[in-house]
């Protein structure tokens, strides 16, 4: 595949995946306002906080509130890039670690440091890391971490500042008991919390920015394979697009090898077609191609391409099995009969019956990709197609639906019985251009 192909698929995963991170953003500040607003109910009701106190400290989870809801809004209306999601992380963080340290200015007696650095109320940072892991991106995630871990840092540095706050550094005796002793002082600070706090949102930020990371390549790997699947099931039956697409093999390299190729055609569709609107003849083809493609697929055929009101179809690619001859013969019986099925609903619908032409061979083919690589497709090509294509055309000369070569009976009858033959008649040498000598066939009607 070349760099510029790459380039176009890498492009539109990019694009799929800004999609989704504005997707998941908008459920991230819908998540996140949602459960804001139950902790401001829960403060409204359970605050021992009385006047401008009381009410100052619902306005700060208010503004939270209000800043998940500016977040949603900017991701619905396209306008979050990633330099403004980073922004909205770092501002939650950095607000957050100043209504901790700051407290109300019309409380009184503040919180002692040992209370407002709590590492119950540390925990609430974890909300803004959980909004950054459904944005889909890792490095949101660790940027998140980072900003909670300087958040914090802050946060310490400011009460290790203030006076009479000391820590376990401070104290003479490096002990347990001293530690305990010190942590019935409020104004005590242990700065193993500290450590262990910032190793937490270290670890956890770590594990979320990989769990992220391992998504995304899932969804790369998903959207690869159905990619992969949808192309293949253009051409192949079910079963092989899931032999397939669960390998590791390539059907794009060129290789040679014997096949049954298979070309339909309806008889007089010009004037099947005379005095049929536009949107009648596509009915008409779409219900013909339906019925014939379906006969294709469960005989284990590949749908080489549509050509008009013809068809061509191979037997044996990508990889060929002992089969191949007596299922082409197969399909095109089956063919014949669907067609013989919508005839008759065509004529309780007054519409004149479909008449096709099939002509089969067996031969050595190349297969492969073809095309550059704006527009690459599977197909085959040699003698072995041409002779195909003129077979079928015999079918109007020999007034049969069903032309047969000789090689095609041969390879069937090479690999057992097949009662399927019986139904064919010799219908001796025929003229084939491209053959110097008579082309020996066998023919089907049911006329």
């Amino acid at each position: 595949m070349s760099d510029e192909v790459q380039n176009r698929l890498q492009a539109r995963n990019e694009a799929a995946f800004t999609e989704e991170e504005r997707r998941g953003t908008m459920l991230a500040a819908k998540v996140r306002t949602v459960a804001l607003v139950f902790v401001l109910l829960w403060q409204a009701i359970d605050s021992p906080e009385t006047g401008p106190t009381y009410f100052f400290n619902l306005l700060e989870i208010f503004v939270f509130v209000i800043l998940g809801g500016f977040q949603y809004w900017v991701a619905r209306k396209h306008h979050t890039g990633r330099t403004l999601q980073y922004f909205f992380v770092s501002v939650d963080c950095v607000l957050l670690a100043a209504v901790f340290s700051l407290g109300s200015p019309y409380n009184n007696d503040p919180l002692p440091p040992a209370i407002a650095m709590d590492t119950t109320r540390f925990l609430y940072f974890f909300l803004f890391l959980m909004q950054a892991s459904f944005s889909f991106r890792p490095s949101l995630v660790v940027w998140c971490g980072m900003s909670i871990i300087l958040a914090r840092f802050g946060m310490w540095l400011w009460f290790l500042n203030k006076p009479n706050v000391y820590t376990n550094l401070d104290l003479q005796e490096q002990t347990v008991d001293a530690w305990l002793q010190a942590g019935s002082d409020l104004n005590f600070l242990f700065l193993g919390y500290a450590a262990t706090e910032l190793l937490v949102v270290s670890i956890v930020s770590a594990g979320l920015a990989i769990v992220v990371a391992r998504s995304r390549r899932l969804v790369l790997n998903l959207l690869s394979t159905e990619r992969k699947r949808a192309s293949l099931a253009r051409y192949f039956s079910p079963n092989v697009v899931n032999q397939l697409s669960n390998s590791n093999a390539s059907i794009a390299a060129a290789k040679q090898q014997d096949v049954a190729v298979l070309f339909a055609d309806i008889m007089g569709f010009t004037k099947l077609c005379e005095n049929s609107s536009a949107e009648e003849i596509m009915d008409l083809l779409r219900g013909y191609h339906e019925r014939l493609g379906k006969a294709v697929f469960e005989n284990q055929g590949t749908l080489d391409k549509y050509i008009g009101d013809g068809l061509m179809a191979t037997f044996g690619t990508p990889d060929p099995s002992p089969n191949d001859p007596a299922n082409a013969l197969n399909c095109a019986f089956e063919m014949i009969q669907a067609l013989n099925n919508w005839n008759k609903e065509r004529h309780l619908s007054g519409l004149e019956p479909i008449n096709v032409g099939i002509g089969l061979h067996w031969g050595p083919v190349v297969a492969g990709d073809m095309g550059n690589e704006r527009r690459l497709e599977y197909g085959v090509i040699g003698d072995t197609v041409n002779i195909a294509s003129r077979i079928e055309h015999l079918t109007r000369e020999l007034d049969a639906q069903l032309i047969v070569s000789d090689e095609l009976v041969r390879a069937i009858q090479k690999n057992g019985k097949a009662p399927s033959l019986n139904r064919l008649t010799l219908a001796g040498y025929q003229e084939v251009r491209g053959r110097a000598s008579g082309l020996k066939v066998w023919k089907y009607s049911t006329a």
